[in-house]
């Protein structure tokens, strides 16, 4: 190598240990540093030995460091794979996180990426605040009924007292009959009782109205306890739809890319090919940050409300995690499944939403590919993130093939 070009090449390793590591490790920074002034001697005095050395003392400290953030990353990911069976073990009937358990298992199964953590992360926040809500309304059941439990518990009570105090009278009455010396006295020790008894009688009934009234309310909160429980089974059963835009979440993906696959497999891939399609909002955290996460939902509904009113009944859309979307498209040849994606873009640009009066328009870039036999869902949209990535790079709100 020409003597030059060893200050580029020092350069660039300041670069890369600036890039591959975190902006927050004090000491990514300081090794960064020292290859820069490293870079900046061997421009000054030339390729020396001592200088030399002392780029591969730095360059071993970068791997040294690099090391224990690839452990950190292997234990992040170790916590990761056991988050599925914690919630169920945390969580007070195992059947209301177990459908949860399993759609985040099927989202870190392997050597999970940062796609599928951040739509890990975004299934466990949509689960946590439907259960929080659903959780909330069954606890207030659950006191209501306690409380209406202990009502009619004062209830017994009062009746109970009530009774012992008539069986005490009626002792008195006995004894007021039984020791009268005229028919006046008897009458009047007989009226005294008749009375007392429809006295108790009327006590009696309206007891027996309010623990009659009591009993079907209990009956209603029981009953309404049994159907938020049902609502908890149910909401972590129901995981392949996506709570903020209603379109298959990445779970849902599974099942039709598994449908898609096995009619491929029938059909054969000439007459039946299958696009994948792998779409991301253009400048969304822009959006976001001017306007607000509530705009950036709203962008997110509009979106996939239109796309898929813009498709054949046949395709799929399903939301990816943040603002990535992927498409299947049945039958579709790449070429023109690249067409496909083109009008959408072109119909979505002349169109827009409103958002607390302003007018918002949205794009997207889209990197499309063609299934192959055998590959995983993974492996095709990996290709498929090269054209989103092509084009992003060559100007956005294009689609590109991969």
């Amino acid at each position: 190598m020409a003597l030059g070009h060893h200050p580029r090449v020092v350069e660039a390793l300041a670069v890369t240990v600036r890039a591959g590591l975190p902006a927050d490790e004090p000491r990514a920074a300081e090794l960064a540093d020292e290859l820069a002034a490293l870079a900046t001697r061997v421009a000054r005095e030339g390729a020396t030995s001592e200088l030399a050395d002392g780029v591969a003392d730095v360059c071993h400290r970068v791997r040294r460091l690099m090391g224990v953030r690839h452990e950190l990353v292997d234990e992040l990911l170790a916590l990761c794979h056991s988050l599925p069976d914690g919630i169920g073990d945390l969580a007070e009937d195992r059947s209301w996180a177990q459908g949860t358990g399993e759609s985040l298992r099927e989202r870190l199964q392997g050597a999970a990426g940062a796609r599928a953590v951040r739509a890990a992360r975004e299934l466990l926040d949509d689960t946590r605040a439907s259960q929080r809500a659903l959780q909330s309304e069954r606890q207030l059941a659950r006191d209501a009924l306690k409380q209406m439990v202990r009502q009619v518990l004062a209830e017994l009570g009062d009746l109970g007292d009530l009774t012992g105090r008539f069986n005490d009278k009626l002792g008195r009455y006995a004894q007021a009959i039984e020791s009268a010396d005229s028919v006046d006295s008897l009458a009047a020790a007989v009226r005294e009782m008749v009375d007392e008894s429809q006295a108790v009688s009327e006590l009696v009934g309206a007891a027996r109205a309010r623990l009659a009234a009591e009993h079907a309310r209990a009956s209603q909160l029981e009953g309404r306890v049994l159907g938020l429980e049902a609502d908890l089974r149910r909401l972590s059963e129901e995981v392949s739809t996506d709570a903020l835009t209603r379109v298959a979440n990445r779970r849902g993906l599974a099942i039709a890319f598994e449908q898609e696959c096995s009619r491929v497999e029938r059909e054969g891939t000439e007459k039946a090919p299958l696009a994948v399609g792998l779409i991301d909002i253009d400048n969304f955290k822009k959006l976001n940050d001017s306007l607000g996460h509530a705009a950036g939902d709203v962008a997110l509904q509009s979106l996939a409300a239109r796309v898929k009113e813009w498709l054949r009944p046949i395709d799929h859309i399903a939301r990816f995690g943040g603002e990535e979307f992927v498409l299947l498209l049945p039958g579709t040849p790449v070429d023109e499944a690249q067409q496909v994606l083109t009008r959408l873009q072109r119909r979505l640009s002349a169109s827009l939403f409103m958002h607390e009066g302003q007018e918002v328009f949205v794009t997207f870039s889209a990197g499309v590919t063609a299934w192959r036999p055998g590959e995983t869902v993974d492996t095709a949209l990996a290709r498929a993130d090269e054209g989103l990535y092509e084009a992003k790079r060559t100007g956005k709100n294009r689609t590109c093939i991969a």
